[in-house]
Formats: C-alpha cells, structure tokens, sequence
C-alpha cells in the first residue's frame, strides 16, 4: 500500500500558529476599542464644551443688545449673597415714539450659578433684586455660570455708566470654562432715574 503525503496547506493549523493568530486579533480588536472609545470621549468633550460656548453667547448676545440701546445703566450687587443685578433703560426703536421699556439680567450663584433676564414695557417700571431667587416672568438665560474675576467676584460690572463688562465663566464639563471677556458701550452717558431705577 502506498502512502501519500498530505500537502502542507490541507494539514490546517499548528496550535503555535493559531495562538499567534489569536494574539494579532486581540491586538487589533484592542487598538479598534480604543480608537472607538477615545473617539467617543472627544465627541462628549466636543458636546460639553459647544452647549457651553452657545450658552455663554446666548448670555453675552442678550446683554450686548440691551446695553447698545440702553440711555442708562446700573449694577446693584449684594456681596453677601453674591448676586448682582444689571439694569438698563432702554430707548424704543421707534423713531416716532419715547418710550422706555426696562431691562433686567440677574446673575446668582446658588445650583451652580446662572443668568436670568427680565423685561418690562408699557409702562415701563422698577425692577428689583428678585427676592428668594427669580420668580414669575423671570427667563433662566444660562446655567453653569461663574464670575471669571476673581478679585472683584463680579460678573457685571458698569464702572463709568456708559459701558458694561461682562466677565464670567460657563462650565463645560470636564473641560475647562468657556470665557466670555468683553465690554459694550452705551449709546449716550445718562443719569439713572425713573421709571427704571
């Protein structure tokens, strides 16, 4: 009886051969997981620190506009709970009519800190330090919000009447704060008074 010999390739493999194998498939399943895992964590970063940056313009947008058609302005801050209140006068954009609507951001630091921002018009009257936190017509502008300042712990401040520094930070999760550093200027330098203040 003759015996032929099997070719290599039919004899399948040898169990060095398939260890080793199995080591390059582990290695790259482990680099693919990685790179999976790492791309996640940037795509969450990212998240955190865009929902930062549109709140923190949100915040900066809204002050700029009222600032920019304001005739008055005012910070009133209350060192011992921390909060602030700016307060604007603000001309109509009708040239025929004089009118004054007041507006109001509110910044506190308690749950984190955040902005809020009130409005009011025909008639226009007083707005006051929301006592107890902002109540009824109240609109949150921003949560997350800190003073950048650490000196003067402000994050409002209007030093000549005619300009308003907004300084703060807005937190973007494990990344860093997003920082808004910036000044608007009033249209016209206006003694504060009635009905606003």
């Amino acid at each position: 009886m003759e015996q032929h010999a099997v070719p290599g390739r039919e004899r399948g493999f040898s169990l060095a051969e398939l260890l080793i194998y199995m080591a390059l498939l582990v290695l790259v399943l482990f680099v693919a997981g990685g790179l999976l895992v790492n791309g996640l964590r940037t795509q969450e970063t990212t998240q955190s620190v865009t929902n930062a940056s549109t709140t923190a313009q949100q915040i900066a947008r809204s002050v700029q506009a009222g600032v920019r058609n304001a005739s008055a302005v005012t910070v009133v801050t209350d060192a011992v709970a921390g909060t602030q209140l700016l307060v604007v006068r603000a001309i109509g954009t009708d040239p025929s009519s004089t009118a004054a609507s007041c507006q109001a951001w509110f910044y506190t630091p308690h749950n984190g800190g955040s902005i809020y921002t009130k409005r009011t018009s025909s008639p226009a009257t007083l707005i006051t330090v929301p006592a107890g936190g902002p109540q009824g017509v109240w609109s949150l502008l921003g949560s997350g919000v800190s003073p950048a300042d650490p000196v003067t712990a402000r994050v409002f401040n209007a030093p000549s009447g005619s300009r308003v520094d907004l300084k703060f930070n807005v937190a973007a999760g494990a990344h860093p704060y997003v920082l808004i550093n910036t000044t608007t200027y009033t249209p016209q330098i206006s003694m504060v008074s009635a009905p606003c203040f």
